[in-house]
C-alpha cells in the first residue's frame, strides 16, 4: 500500500471510529489525510471501498497481534477457538461498530479473506498435532464451510453484547457451545472453553460489566 493510500485507510479509521459512517465524505477523509480531492479517487472508487479497506486493515492489524500473543502456544484447537474471543472483543467494543452491524455482509467477507486462511493453517496443524481426528480434503473444505458459519452467528452474538443482552465470554461460551467450530469431542471442547473463559487477555475490554 502507497503511503498515500495508507495516509487515506488511516484517516478513514480515525473517522469511523469518532463519528461513524453516516456522514462520512470524500471532502472530510482528504482534510483529515491533508491530500488534494483527485488523489482520492486515484485510490478508491466510492466511499465503500474506502470503508472496506478500513475495516481490513483493522482486522489484519487485530490477526498480527493475535499470532504473536499465541506464537507459543501448540493446542491449535485453543487458538481457533480463542480466535473466537478476540473477534467478538475486537468487533462489539469498535467505536464503528453500529455501522458495522448495518454492512454484515462486508464484516464476514473480510474476515472470510484476511483470517479464515490463518485459521485453516491452524486446523491443519491441529490435525498434525493429533489433537483434532485423522482429516482429510473433505473435512478441511467441511471446516472452512464451518467457519462461514461461524462468521454470521457470530454477528448475532455481537448483536446482544451491543444491546448489553450478554457479556463477552457468555456470548462467546453460547455461541462455541451451540455451533460446530471444529469436529472435537464435547469433553475436549468444553476443556479449551473453561480455559478461554478463566484466562485474562492483554486485549481483553472488561468494562462490558458497566454497559
Amino acid at each position: 500500500m502507497s503511503k498515500t493510500k495508507a495516509k487515506l485507510v488511516d484517516a478513514a479509521i480515525t473517522y469511523l471510529n469518532s463519528e461513524g459512517k453516516a456522514k462520512m465524505s470524500v471532502k472530510k477523509l482528504i482534510k483529515i489525510a491533508d491530500v488534494g480531492y483527485g488523489t482520492f479517487y486515484n485510490h478508491f472508487d466510492s466511499i465503500e471501498d474506502i470503508q472496506y479497506e478500513a475495516l481490513s486493515k483493522t482486522v489484519k492489524d487485530m490477526l498480527i497481534d493475535f499470532k504473536l500473543n499465541v506464537i507459543n502456544e501448540k493446542d491449535y484447537v485453543y487458538i481457533i477457538y480463542l480466535a473466537l474471543l478476540r473477534a467478538l472483543n475486537l468487533l462489539s467494543n469498535s467505536p464503528s461498530i453500529k455501522w458495522l452491524l448495518d454492512d454484515i455482509q462486508m464484516v464476514v467477507q473480510v474476515f472470510k479473506e484476511i483470517t479464515q486462511p490463518n485459521m485453516e493453517n491452524t486446523f491443519l496443524n491441529a490435525v498434525k498435532a493429533k489433537q483434532i481426528k485423522n482429516t482429510d480434503i473433505e473435512d478441511l473444505m467441511d471446516f472452512r464451510l464451518s467457519r462461514h458459519y461461524v462468521q454470521w452467528a457470530a454477528m448475532g452474538a455481537i448483536q446482544q453484547i451491543v444491546d448489553g443482552d450478554l457479556l463477552e465470554k457468555e456470548a462467546f461460551e453460547k455461541l462455541a457451545k451451540n455451533i460446530v467450530v471444529v469436529d472435537i469431542p464435547n469433553e475436549q471442547r468444553d476443556a479449551v472453553i473453561e480455559r478461554i473463559l478463566k484466562e485474562k487477555h492483554s486485549w481483553e475490554i472488561t468494562d462490558n460489566v458497566d454497559k
